[in-house]
């Protein structure tokens, strides 16, 4: 169990928050007007992919140079 790397749990992760930040930004470049529920909702599913991402990604690098 030891040698199990987090690749599935970082990827879900990056990709939360990079298609969130990509919905807010290219909104917000627009000019278009999103439901405030939406931008809310989306700023928490990235608060919650960033600890995740963060855990693997120290796992993963980690991992590596214990080998």
């Amino acid at each position: 169990m030891k040698n199990v790397k987090p690749t599935k749990a970082w990827t879900i992760s990056l990709l939360v928050i990079s298609i969130c930040t990509l919905i807010i930004s290219i909104t917000n470049i627009i000019g278009a007007d999103i439901p405030d529920m939406l931008k809310r909702i989306l700023g928490v599913a990235e608060l919650v992919a960033l600890p995740v991402l963060a855990y693997t990604s120290v796992k993963m690098f980690t991992g590596r140079d214990k080998q």
